[in-house]
């Protein structure tokens, strides 16, 4: 695919006397861009007209997988050995946060060794870099001793000013590869709302939206002014769905982008913007990686990229989208079968050295991580079975006793004496694996539960009315394009309620444009007492969604807010010690009146 880089004003200069002329300008202006513009990269020692191939290897939500760490590692370094030197690895967001226990229990600083193992130097900020919090990101992950450069160009400039929050974080960064400057400008989902604390929103001050923000860089990059950054070719790493890029009018991406990598929603997916350049999107976990070649003429405004898929052999097994691969295995580390042509780059001595690399930081992280995390801290009944909502929207007993454990945190916490009525809730996107007793023997190691809790929320509580109460509880079914979606909550098992849905549900209105009120809630009670719409009752939860997370708006609604020094995960923790043989009794808490 090829571009001709322009700005929405202009056209590209045609005259020779033109190219020659911003030649000379440019010469001059290279010692101001330094001065006030430190993204800024002077022009390269080639000539104008010469074509120059630059690769460009990318990874997204990686979410601290380490085990497949290798993986990554002999996927990069194929890219580079495509093409020697001149390859940049690059990543679409959420590198940590929501981490297997390898990395989660260290906070994520095993990740961040390995992504420098890796010589990972570029990444898009996803929101689940903020899961300790906008200040851990800046003061911690973002450390310019981690090396890596933290991209995000829809933060507000005043967040991204020397006493802003998010001072680390840059809208853009030049890298000068193969004599040419490649652009790499960073954004993040303007959902950003949906999927993080409110506490968390604000301060990340999101002050326009990707798409505008992303055009806003890459115009300034091609526009000629060498003062304030000139690049020779655009790649956006946009921490949203790749249908984000894909829109049209104001909603799309101009033609001074030429590649565009997506990510957050886990998928593989390629499209294209209304502008015809490349999107693509690399699945997750380290399981995918999406590899192209950007094959660059002239420089500046006047260069054309042409971006181009690359095969890079060794049996590489491609995913279901274009230049995507599949990695599992690719390493011929323990995670996976060696390819059958794995020997023979191997053993050419530098591609090794980067697997290597990434190798010792798994043997130390996975090491440290047996030691610690094969304590049993509980055990389930005979026969239980506590995995992740099942597929037809019913309720699980592992979202039951979730919610049964932040209930009596709450509970212990706050109560002596008389008591209103807690209720326990939790939600299915905090629970991160599927099942609970992973190897099936009846023991929950600390690893297993703190896998399965591995978000940085705190145990939190907020107080609601009778009517507040079914307003959640009604917001699990979800009118959406005509039909009712339903995404159920993990109850305490001292509720119960009766509910109907379709024509005799009240509407609640709800964000987007949907209906987050698909069903009436009836005849509920909490400990055995019947609950009035008056009545007050105490809601326990993650500090994410009772705060509105996951689009249960309903629990805003609440008063009281308070938010304990306690994770959520360590309250499972808590509850398998106080209640061995645990298991959650039938019925479910809610059942359809009809």
């Amino acid at each position: 695919m090829k571009s001709s880089r322009r700005t929405k004003a202009g056209g590209r200069p045609g005259a020779a006397i033109a190219v020659v002329t911003f030649l000379a300008i440019a010469a001059l202006a290279v010692p101001h861009a330094f001065a006030s513009n430190p993204g800024a990269v002077p022009y390269a020692d080639t000539p104008q007209g010469s074509q120059r191939t630059v690769t460009v290897a990318d990874i997204t939500d990686f979410h601290g997988h380490i085990e497949r760490g290798e993986d990554v590692a002999a996927g990069f370094a194929l890219a580079d050995a495509h093409n020697p030197g001149h390859m940049v690895p690059v990543s679409a967001g959420d590198l940590v946060g929501g981490s297997p226990y390898e990395s989660a229990f260290e906070q994520d600083r095993p990740t961040l060794e390995m992504a420098k193992a890796w010589g990972l130097t570029v990444s898009a900020v996803g929101n689940h870099e903020f899961d300790r919090g906008v200040a851990d990101f800046d003061e911690r992950i973002a450390a310019p001793a981690n090396g890596i450069d933290w991209l995000c160009a829809n933060v507000s400039a005043a967040n991204k000013s020397a006493d802003g929050r998010l001072d680390r974080v840059k809208d853009y960064v030049i890298r000068n590869v193969n004599g040419k400057r490649v652009a790499f400008v960073g954004a993040l989902t303007d959902a950003l709302g949906a999927v993080a604390t409110p506490r968390i929103t604000a301060d990340a001050d999101l002050g326009e939206t990707a798409v505008h923000a992303i055009n806003r860089v890459a115009d300034q990059l091609s526009d000629g002014d060498e003062s304030n950054g000139e690049a020779d070719a655009v790649v956006a790493l946009l921490h949203a769905d790749a249908s984000a890029a894909a829109g049209t009018g104001a909603d799309g991406l101009d033609r001074n982008v030429d590649l565009v990598y997506a990510g957050h929603s886990h998928a593989v997916k390629r499209m294209r913007t209304a502008a015809g350049a490349p999107i693509v999107e690399a699945g997750s976990f380290g399981r995918q990686m999406a590899v192209q070649d950007l094959v660059i003429t002239g420089a500046g405004r006047a260069a054309t990229v042409d971006v181009r898929d690359v095969d890079l052999g060794n049996g590489m097994t491609p995913a279901n989208a274009a230049g995507v691969y599949d990695l599992a295995g690719v390493s011929g580390s323990s995670a996976g079968a060696a390819h059958v042509k794995q020997a023979a780059w191997e053993s050419a001595g530098e591609p090794s050295a980067r697997v290597r690399r990434a190798r010792a930081v798994w043997t130390k992280a996975s090491a440290a991580a047996r030691r610690v995390g094969s304590k049993v801290i509980g055990t389930i009944g005979r026969g239980a079975y506590f995995g992740k909502v099942p597929s037809d929207g019913t309720e699980s007993a592992l979202g039951v006793l979730v919610a049964d454990a932040e209930r009596e945190a709450v509970m212990r916490d706050l109560y002596a004496g008389d008591r209103i009525p807690v209720v326990g809730f939790s939600n299915d996107g905090s629970l991160r694996t599927a099942n609970l007793d992973a190897n099936g023997d009846g023991r929950i190691t600390l690893r297993e539960a703190d896998s399965m809790m591995a978000l940085q929320f705190k145990v939190a509580k907020t107080t609601l009315t009778g009517r507040g109460l079914k307003a959640v509880l009604a917001q699990q079914w979800r009118r959406h394009g005509g039909r009712t979606v339903v995404s159920r909550l993990g109850v305490s098992g001292n509720v119960r309620y009766r509910y109907v849905t379709g024509g005799h549900a009240p509407s609640v209105p709800g964000e987007g444009g949907d209906d987050l009120g698909g069903a009436s809630i009836v005849d509920l009670t909490v400990d055995g007492r019947p609950i009035g719409d008056d009545d007050l009752v105490i809601a326990a939860s993650n500090s994410f969604l009772l705060q509105g997370g996951d689009r249960y708006t309903a629990f805003r609604a609440g008063t009281n807010y308070r938010e304990f020094d306690e994770g959520y995960g360590a309250a499972l923790v808590d509850y398998l010690g106080r209640h061995p043989g645990v298991r959650v009794p039938l019925p479910v808490t809610g059942t359809v009146l009809v």
